[in-house]
């Protein structure tokens, strides 16, 4: 199985902010500027990541899912 598609919660770890988009730095270690992590409002399971899997050798295999 290869890895399609990851839907995240947070576009980065609200405890390190090692990634953090250059348009938003200053503003994200503001205190209370945690909304930032979340620009597109998608949350999925509880803030979690949603990972889809495919079959590269044979498209008719099922997909296969992992939240982490």
């Amino acid at each position: 199985m290869e890895p399609l598609l990851t839907v995240a919660t947070f576009e980065w770890d609200g405890s390190d902010r090692s990634w953090v988009p250059g348009g938003v730095r200053a503003a994200a270690s503001a205190s209370g500027r945690d909304h930032l992590r979340q620009p597109t409002g998608v949350q999925t399971g509880g803030g979690h990541r949603q990972q889809i899997y495919v079959c590269p050798a044979a498209p008719e295999h099922p997909h296969t899912e992992l939240m982490q």
